[in-house]
């Protein structure tokens, strides 16, 4: 399966298996190992973060359809569920106050064994798209918060550096979002594929989470989406509707969102290779 995965990702993306070989390391693999607390005592070294209080809204109510299977978060990654990878993030870093994750109405009654490990992280149910999972997830979190981070629930490689990049942009008053820069030509078509055009992709980003914003900005403009039943395809673009500047933060081609099958096969592939 290794050797199928490697070939498949260089014939996809030669700088995602680039970054698999030699990029940086991952966070929240092996709660516990030197490579997680290496990284967490790099975050508590820095002042800025230590001087922040800093909420996480995690939507994880997804129903996986696309992966052909129901609720994607909590498949097995590398011997634990996606969503447990993704809490590991974040229960130890000293930057956060508190996590909120927004389940599907069964996980809700009946939360896995493993959410008691836990002691940031409380629940509340998701809503039947994205947008309402997310604003759940802000009204839950205390008031009087500097920033709120959103991170998906199917996004288990995120580089730690990432967050605090994220996170130093967004405490000057905007709105931060983790991407990549787009290295394909995009083309646009009609809905019968014929070629339209071609876009200049030099100033073009591919969004990840996390998205960082200050508190009352991203609660304001969620407030104002659900007035004005506004949706996006992201937190951010909920904020630029709300008239509020967001800026992008450059991230690793690791940090993709666990979305179809062959997802699973490339993060399993991380995993494996990329340990410290």
């Amino acid at each position: 399966m290794g050797q199928l995965v490697r070939s498949t990702l260089c014939s996809i993306n030669p700088l995602l298996v680039s970054t698999l070989w030699h990029g940086p390391r991952i966070i929240g693999q092996d709660r516990g190992t030197s490579s997680f607390v290496s990284e967490s005592k790099e975050s508590r070294r820095d002042p800025l973060l230590a001087d922040l209080q800093i909420g996480v809204v995690i939507p994880a109510a997804g129903s996986g359809q696309r992966m052909g299977m129901k609720y994607k978060q909590f498949m097995h990654l590398s011997g634990q569920p996606v969503l447990k990878h993704v809490l590991n993030m974040f229960e130890d870093q000293c930057w956060v106050k508190e996590v909120v994750v927004a389940l599907p109405q069964a996980q809700v009654q009946e939360p896995p064994g493993w959410f008691s490990e836990y002691k940031k992280v409380r629940r509340v149910l998701g809503g039947s798209t994205r947008r309402d999972s997310v604003w759940n997830g802000i009204k839950d979190l205390s008031q009087g918060l500097d920033l709120v981070v959103v991170h998906d629930g199917a996004r288990p490689l995120t580089p730690q550096r990432t967050f605090v990049d994220c996170i130093k942009i967004a405490s000057k008053g905007v709105g931060a979002v983790s991407g990549v820069k787009v290295v394909d030509t995009l083309k646009v078509s009609n809905s019968e594929k014929e070629v339209l055009g071609t876009l200049e992709r030099k100033n073009v980003w591919r969004a990840q989470t996390p998205q960082v914003f200050p508190y009352d900005v991203i609660f304001s403009a969620y407030h104002k989406a659900i007035k004005n039943n506004w949706d996006a395809s992201d937190d951010s673009g909920i904020v630029e509707k709300a008239g509020d500047k967001v800026k992008m933060v450059e991230s690793s081609p690791l940090n993709f969102k666990i979305t179809v099958a062959t997802d699973m096969d490339m993060a399993e592939f991380v995993f494996t290779h990329c340990r410290s």
